[in-house]
């Protein structure tokens, strides 16, 4: 398979970073590659948390506590990001469509 982008040397952002999907990719990231930065953006503190004690506090991991809805946190989030991996999402639509202006 042709790799478009080389990870190593990279900032990168991973929105959704303390859900099951975004956990694992951030964990692969830095363990099998050697990036720059992965700042992990999540608004599970809980979920974020763990993600650093997981990797026992790996030097290029930075976490942010904050919503991809929130557009100034973002905006800090992605400063000097070379790649972003979008993966926040919610879970429970059905209870969003129930209620699609409260969340």
């Amino acid at each position: 398979m042709k790799k478009y982008y080389d990870e190593k040397n990279k900032n990168i952002l991973v929105t959704g970073g303390a859900g099951f999907i975004g956990r694992n990719l951030v964990k692969s990231l830095l363990t099998r590659y050697s990036p720059k930065v992965v700042r992990a953006l999540d608004t599970n503190e809980n979920g974020l948390q763990k993600l650093k004690r997981q990797l026992n506090g790996h030097p290029n991991l930075r976490t942010f506590i904050g919503s991809i809805r929130d557009r100034n946190r973002l905006r800090r989030a992605i400063q000097n990001i070379d790649v972003v991996f979008h993966l926040a999402a919610y879970k429970h639509v059905d209870l969003l469509e129930a209620s699609p202006f409260a969340h």
